[in-house]
């Protein structure tokens, strides 16, 4: 039984945080560049499923990491598309500074964060030319941390929920 009542409680987290995160990722970003509002939603989404752990202490570092990978990367990205315009030399040049940033503010963790982040900028950014550069650097960022926020809040409040429930059980 205990292992049935597992898959149901991860069955509920998943499809709260996804469900969750899209509304708020594709409104949020429908405010401010409608075109881009389905990779708004799905980039909160993709934040939420990969912040979104098994316990909630486990999903707050892991959600720290994903805000602070997103930051560096959207200003990365950000900076680059200002001057330049998209390339492939470019592009990993950029992502190969996010890995040196990385490691100078010692959070090696968000490497891998940060190249997401650049990449998906770069190339919503090559799609949506009249999008600008800091805007879409902007909406992404506020993307992840709406998909990571939510993930923070079903882990926070699914844990006190186990708690009560074991209580009652004692």
């Amino acid at each position: 039984m205990k292992k049935n009542q597992t898959i149901l409680i991860v069955f509920i987290k998943n499809v709260v945080v996804v469900v969750g995160s899209f509304l708020g990722g594709f409104y949020f970003t429908s405010l401010f560049h409608e075109p881009t509002s389905l990779v708004g939603g799905l980039w909160a989404t993709i934040s939420a499923i990969i912040v979104l752990e098994a316990s909630h202490p486990e999903t707050f570092a892991s959600a720290k990491n994903r805000i602070i990978g997103t930051f560096i990367g959207a200003v990365l990205s950000g900076i680059y598309l200002l001057i330049f315009p998209f390339t492939v030399i470019g592009f990993a040049a950029t992502i190969g500074v996010g890995v040196v940033v990385c490691h100078l503010f010692s959070v090696p963790q968000s490497i891998k964060l940060t190249g997401i982040t650049i990449a998906v900028i770069m190339i919503v950014s090559t799609i949506t030319q009249e999008l600008h550069p800091v805007k879409n650097a902007g909406l992404r960022f506020a993307e992840s941390a709406i998909g990571a926020g939510m993930a923070l809040l079903i882990a926070y409040v699914i844990f006190h929920i186990e708690r009560i429930f074991s209580r009652k059980k004692v």
